[in-house]
């Protein structure tokens, strides 16, 4: 039996199998997005976003404002697991500021 080698991968150098991730320089030129779910309708959805900050009280403050595209609630809504990530990296990487 004859082996067929040309569908085989490959071979690669460990720093080419390397994952590169985003530079935090680099993460300011992403899409400004973040995934929300509705508790209301079961909806899950993409909210873009202008501006992101913290407030007083540490909370997070959207500019404008979070509103499921199905339903219009503002209440029922909060972050989807992918959401919650990419808040928790933009929050290491210190890319939310404090609102003026």
């Amino acid at each position: 039996m004859k082996r067929d080698f040309k569908h085989q991968p490959k071979k690669q150098k460990p720093s080419e199998r390397v994952c590169k991730q985003p530079s935090p320089k680099s993460r300011g030129h992403q899409k400004k997005s973040i995934e929300f779910a509705c508790s209301n309708c079961l909806n899950m959805f993409d909210f873009e976003y202008e501006d992101i900050c913290f407030d007083k009280t540490k909370d997070l403050r959207f500019t404008p404002e979070p509103m499921c595209p199905q339903c219009g609630s503002t209440d029922d809504i909060v972050f989807s697991d992918y959401g919650q990530e990419k808040i928790e990296d933009m929050i290491l990487y210190r890319q939310i500021k404090t609102c003026r």
